[in-house]
């Protein structure tokens, strides 16, 4: 069946287009609907053009539309709302449970608020920094040399009042006791970061571990004066962050290993070892000295109680001789040759009869009687 144009306008021609033509309607007078164009990426110039037009109004001639122009009244007082409410919202700062906030107005300090949400000047008028004063910090100095965790080895060599060398690695925990002079009396006070460099805190520790290190000797460190070396440490650094008004109070100082370096250990065990062979040597002169001195002291009791003893006797013959000299003269005198012809063989000479042997009964019987008798005595 022919078609018809029943729109009225003449047919448009064109080779190859088919029973329909190309004109814009379909035959009962519908709308041809567009062809679909591939999808585009969005349009950065057309995207640049719809805000600037929606901000500042649409482009043209001063003679514009009214609504154009009402449009454009009503954008600046939006954008300034909204900014000047974020600058405010810019001050809202928390505080946390166990924090302490500290204000600063132009840079100088203004008040400290408690746990909650606070409100300040936003910058550049005031600044808020948030501080943690109830949790325990610590800080370590030193290290195990044997294990693979040893950043800096020589970190904790120190020199003793005996000028040896002896590695320490201790940790001290301490905390916050006033957050307004922690925050402004000391630069970096705490290494936050936890690099190889320590805070303000950490170095007036070392120092202290330094200086009571380098005021005794190495044996008692590594052996018996550990605790007391720990509490001059904590007690001297604490003096010290006192003076600087730091707001830092020291909770304990732990010395973790207090020993010898590998490098020089044969060199001190060799140390120790000749300490102990002159100990030793010293001890064994104190006891000869000991047993000389009494021996010394005995005999000097009993030489002084025998001269007492004797003058005692002198004295008491003396006053017996002031009373009865002649007596006394006598029994000195019998006493005397009693001792003396006691031990002696005795002659008795006789002027009538001349020379007389004398025999000796009460002594050749003394000697019969002490002397064993022989066998075979009356054999010869």
């Amino acid at each position: 069946m022919p078609w018809n144009d029943q729109s009225g306008d003449p047919p448009r021609g064109g080779g190859g287009q088919g029973p329909w033509g190309g004109g814009p309607r379909r035959p009962w007078g519908q709308q041809q609907p567009p062809r679909s164009k591939p999808p585009q990426g969005p349009d950065l110039e057309e995207m640049l053009r719809q805000w600037r037009e929606r901000f500042f109004g649409g482009g043209g001639s001063g003679g514009g539309s009214g609504a154009g122009s009402g449009r454009r009244g009503l954008q600046w007082p939006v954008i300034a709302g909204v900014f000047i409410a974020g600058w405010l919202l810019a001050g809202v700062y928390p505080v946390n449970e166990g924090e302490l906030g500290v204000v600063t107005r132009l840079g100088a300090y203004n008040r400290t608020t408690t746990p909650g949400l606070h409100w300040h000047l936003p910058t550049p008028f005031e600044a808020a920094q948030v501080v943690n004063v109830t949790s325990q910090r610590s800080d370590e100095i030193g290290c195990d040399r044997t294990s693979s965790n040893c950043p800096d080895a020589e970190e904790g060599l120190m020199l003793t009042g005996d000028r040896n060398i002896v590695d320490i690695h201790f940790k001290v925990y301490y905390n916050i006791s006033d957050v307004v002079a922690f925050t402004f009396n000391v630069r970096n006070p705490i290494n936050l970061e936890r690099t190889s460099d320590l805070g303000a805190v950490g170095q007036v520790i070392e120092s202290a571990m330094r200086e009571v290190v380098g005021r005794r000797d190495l044996e008692p460190i590594i052996t018996t004066d550990r605790a007391v070396v720990e509490q001059e440490v904590q007690q001297l650094a604490q003096q010290v962050l006192d003076e600087y008004h730091s707001g830092v109070r020291i909770l304990q100082v732990q010395l973790l290993s207090a020993k010898v370096p590998p490098e020089v250990a044969p060199a001190f065990r060799d140390v120790i070892t000749a300490n102990q062979d002159a100990q030793t040597a010293v001890n064994n002169a104190n006891r000869d000295a000991a047993v000389i001195l009494n021996e010394a002291e005995a005999y000097k009791g009993r030489t002084i109680r025998e001269a007492s003893g004797e003058a005692a006797r002198f004295n008491s013959v003396y006053e017996e001789y002031r009373q009865a000299p002649q007596v006394t003269r006598d029994r000195i005198y019998i006493e005397t040759m009693e001792r003396v012809y006691r031990t002696g063989d005795l002659v008795i000479l006789d002027q009538r009869a001349g020379a007389v042997p004398y025999l000796p009964l009460d002594g050749m019987i003394r000697r019969s009687g002490t002397t064993p008798a022989r066998p075979n005595a009356g054999a010869n």
